[in-house]
This record gives C-alpha cells, sequence and structure tokens, in this order.
C-alpha cells in the first residue's frame, strides 16, 4: 500500500493506549520517509515528473534531525527551516 502520512498519524498509530504517554519512534519514522524519498527518486512516476532534490533534502534534515540531533529549541524552529517559502 502507497500512502503519505504525517509524524502526528504515525505516532498515535505506534502507541494507542490513552493511559500511557505517547512515544515517537523517529528511527523508524526516518527509516520510512528515507524508503519513501528512494523510491521517488528512482520509479517512474509519469512524464515530464521530477524530484523536487531541494525538497527531498529539507525533509530528509527535519527527519534526521529528531533522530541524531540537534533538539529543535520549539516548533517554530522545527518547522521553519524545514518549510517551503511561499512567494510574496
Amino acid at each position: 500500500m502507497n500512502m503519505f502520512v504525517s509524524t502526528a498519524a504515525v505516532a498515535v498509530a505506534m502507541n494507542s493506549a490513552a493511559d500511557e504517554p505517547l512515544a515517537i519512534d523517529h528511527k523508524g519514522i526516518l527509516a520510512y520517509v528515507e524508503q519513501i524519498v528512494d523510491l521517488l527518486r528512482t520509479r517512474y512516476i509519469c512524464d515530464g515528473w521530477k524530484m523536487d532534490e531541494d525538497g527531498a533534502a529539507r525533509t530528509l534534515d527535519y527527519f534526521r534531525r529528531h533522530v541524531h540531533g540537534p533538539a529543535f529549541k520549539d516548533q517554530d524552529e522545527d518547522t521553519a527551516a524545514h518549510t517551503i517559502k511561499a512567494a510574496s
């Protein structure tokens, strides 16, 4: 099955007991994201489609930082450097 899911959805699915603290498997999530990026890089999608390598690099950096550090200071820093900047 091919699907994209958010980090939060993966975390909830991994720990569904309401009275247990939420444990996020960052290493597992990173492995899954690396697999997705590799598949998108190495498979035929459609004519004219090409990988956004800058976006892929930012995505991998984001998830690798959760595993290898340094830790994010807060949620704003958590996402600011890893999102696509809107044209002004």
